[in-house]
């Protein structure tokens, strides 16, 4: 039964780590897209500079009340903060120059 429990749990975290990257990149890529410092953005959405980075870490485990209160604040759809798109910062690739001469 143990063996079944750990399972689940890591099956769990796998799942997580996946939605938690997808918020961190929705996101960010508003942020982006708002053209605001991290700071200020932080300030738009009331909360505090350290809880934005904090739920820019690995570590950070928001609540979907959390998530909707974000949303709310910023004017959009929570669902949105949970896909990934072109216009979030997880899925940008950087652009290549080509004037630039190579290393």
């Amino acid at each position: 039964m143990g063996e079944k429990k750990c399972r689940r749990k890591a099956a769990h975290t796998a799942q997580g780590s996946t939605l938690r990257q997808a918020f961190q990149a929705g996101l960010e890529g508003l942020r982006l897209e708002s053209g605001l410092s991290r700071r200020k953005f932080a300030e738009h959405l009331g909360i505090p500079r350290s809880s934005y980075f904090h739920l820019m870490t690995t570590a950070a485990n928001p609540s979907l009340d959390y998530i909707e209160l974000i949303a709310e604040r910023a004017g959009i759809d929570p669902l949105r903060l949970l896909r990934r798109s072109a216009n979030t910062a997880g899925d940008r690739r950087p652009e290549v120059r080509e004037d630039r001469p190579a290393r």
